[in-house]
Order: C-alpha cells, then structure tokens, then sequence
C-alpha cells in the first residue's frame, strides 16, 4: 500500500485548528485514526509514522485538509473513471489481493485505490457519482485492522448521495459484502432528512467540552482595542482541494427538481455589535462582514462552511445561533444581518449606532487607572514574595 508506514505522508500544521486557535479542541482526526497514530501535543498535530496503517482516511476525514501526499490525490481516482467510461465502476481497496473476480464483471469499470476506501472524500464520491454508477466492494475489509474506518466511509457516500440527489440527479452506490455471490448487495438511498446523513457535529467531539471555555477564557483576556485586526496566518486558505471543486462541480450539475439538501446555517440576532470576532476567526471566511453606503453586511456562504463553530464559540454576545437547514443553493452568499453602521469615535472601525459612539473594543478597554493599578499589583506581589514570602503570603 502507498502510505503504508505513513510513507509519502506530509502534514501541514499551520492548517490545523488547534494551531490556528489555541485549545480550540479539535481532536477529530485523533479520535477516528484507527491505528492511534495521531495527537496534538503544545497546540500541534504529531504523526507517528511507526503506527500508521497508511488507510489515508485523515485525507478525507480533516476538515481543513492538514493531511496530504505528495504522491497521490484524489483526483486521479476520478480522472480513471472518466476514461474508462463505464456505466458501472467497482472501487477495491489497496489491500484486496483479488479484485475483479465476479462473474459478469468483464463489462463493468475498476479503480484499486492505493489506500483504504476511506480516503476518498465527500466531494470525491460526489464527483465520481455523477460520472457512473458506483459498487464498493468490501469482501476484504472483514479482517482488516482498518475496518474500523467503514462507518466514516459510508457517512461520505451517503452524503454525496445526498448532495447528487439535491442536484435533481439520479446516483446509484451499492456494497458488495462476499465475492462469491451478488445476494448481499445493499442497495443504498439518499436520507431523507439528511440531518444525520450530513451533520458535521461529530467532527468536533471536543469542542463544546473544552472549546467553549477556553474561547471564552480568550476574549476574556485578549479582548483589546483593534485585536480584531490581527487576523491568524493562512486564514482564508483552510478550505480543503475536495471542498474547492465541490462548488464547481455542484454549480454546473444542479438541475431543479432535487430534494435540498442540509448545509450550515447561521442567525444572527440584534444583539450583535459588530465586533468582528466572526469573520476575523473563520478559517475559510465563509463568514464575512462588508460596510458599504453606511451599512454593515454580514454575509454566509454554508456551502463553504466547514461547520467549526468558531464563530458561536468566539462570540462575546452571543448572538449567533447555529444549525443545518435545507438550502437549494449553498453556494450563493447569503446576508444573514444588515444593519446601520458608523464608525467608532476613538479607533474608526465601524459599529453599530445603538451600542453607543464607542466599538465594543473600545467600550471594555481599560482605563490608564486600571491599567497602571494591576501593572503596579503585579511589581508588589513579585517584590513581595522575593523579599518578603510570609508577608506576601498574608497580603495575598
């Protein structure tokens, strides 16, 4: 297998998460590695190449793409089916030694992934379910150590089944259990809901149990005048190659007439003050707020967001309210809040008049009193336990 070893594997660290935002407490690709071969140590993702099975479903599976190689993507899966051209394809794993041997199978397409099934993502199985008619074969995974990552496998079918039906077309994915015989095919269907077909909620296990405190513990301390102007290193970038071509791929295939299927959405109530904290923090600016003609937009756009729920975390208002609702057309920005906006009397940036003259930055700076107080607490405390420890003691 290609990546046996983790072989030919890079992993690029200033796309993750835990990274870009500290304790943000993504540990999605951790908890579904199924060799253990991931953590996050000190806010960084560490691969350990001794454990991998090289089953690349950190390929798919990262919301952000940190996992790549530079020796395969998934492209070329899709650049074979389109040459073959056949109206049915059979998709075998890397590991399975004997492929192609049911009866009737001659006039069928075949593509041996070099990895596990489980590497192929969302938009590739979209891609490839728009091209032909898809049989995924399972005969070998019964004894393998990565059997395990089936359950990721099939929610990216079924998802992509979701999405092709959403484009008013017809897909077909079947699995085949036992090579000897046809009579434990299943024959899928696109979800009807799509709720628990599509939800992302799982990517991030962590991040209502450790994420929400620790942003709070963030604007708590670090909300100064003008930190929303320093924006992360590669924000806007994180948007994951399958997630890119999606769009493309969704916008020239959809046709009316589909069932629309669940994407990310956003409400913002009245209560926000256009801090920025949204959109400053939004890996893929999916989310972004535009002042024109005195007037402040923020505009979503769920078909390129990666369902994080950095913007609820990060806000100081709480004024954003987050779930998945039907949507004909993902990828057309949508203006989820406009409102009057002017510019802040102390540092320019735009607000909303009916939180007074001030941004919410500069509302909870802290005052030159305040700020020469604390500096002044902290020089007594530390002269005070270096000279005098009992006495700091009994003043603290």
């Amino acid at each position: 297998m290609l990546f046996a070893g983790g072989l030919f594997m890079t992993v690029d660290e200033n796309r993750c998460l835990n990274h870009l935002h500290h304790e943000v407490g993504c540990n999605h690709c951790v908890s579904h590695c199924p060799g253990h071969a991931l953590k996050v140590e000190q806010h960084r993702i560490c691969l350990d190449r001794d454990r991998c099975l090289g089953c690349g479903l950190c390929f798919a599976d990262c919301p952000t793409e940190v996992f790549r190689s530079d020796q395969w993507q998934e492209t070329t899966i899709i650049d074979e089916v389109k040459r073959q051209g056949a109206a049915v394809t059979q998709f075998f794993c890397g590991y399975n030694d004997a492929p192609f041997r049911l009866q009737g199978d001659r006039e069928k397409g075949a593509v041996q992934v070099p990895t596990c099934l489980s590497s192929i993502s969302k938009g590739g199985w979209f891609e490839i379910g728009l091209l032909t008619a898809v049989e995924l074969r399972f005969e070998k995974c019964c004894q393998c150590p990565m059997k395990d990552s089936l359950k990721r496998l099939k929610l990216a079918v079924e998802t992509a089944m979701e999405w092709i039906a959403a484009c008013g077309r017809s897909c077909e994915f079947s699995y085949v259990h036992k090579a000897e015989t046809v009579t434990k095919r299943k024959q899928l269907k696109a979800a009807p809901t799509g709720l628990k077909v599509t939800s992302r909620r799982d990517l991030f296990l962590y991040l209502f149990q450790q994420g929400k405190q620790a942003a709070r513990q963030v604007w708590e301390k670090e909300a100064l005048p003008h930190a929303r102007r320093c924006k992360k290193p590669g924000t806007g970038s994180c948007l994951p190659s399958w997630q890119i071509r999606l769009e493309e791929s969704y916008r020239s295939h959809f046709q009316e007439g589909g069932s629309p299927a669940y994407w990310p959405s956003i409400v913002k109530e009245d209560s926000c003050v256009n801090c920025g904290l949204c959109s400053d923090n939004c890996p893929v600016q999916a989310l972004q707020v535009k002042v024109e003609g005195g007037k402040a937009q923020h505009i979503f756009t769920p078909g390129l967001c990666l369902d994080c729920r950095l913007c609820f975390l990060f806000c100081p208002t709480k004024s954003i309210t987050r779930d998945r609702q039907p949507n004909a057309h993902p990828f057309a920005p949508q203006v989820i809040l406009e409102k009057e906006a002017a510019p802040c009397r102390r540092c320019g940036q735009y607000t909303f008049p009916g939180s007074g003259p001030l941004c919410y930055w500069c509302r909870h700076e802290p005052s030159e009193e305040d700020l020469l107080s604390d500096a002044w607490k902290h020089l007594f405390r530390q002269e005070a336990g270096k000279v005098y420890p009992s006495r700091a003691r009994a003043v603290l």
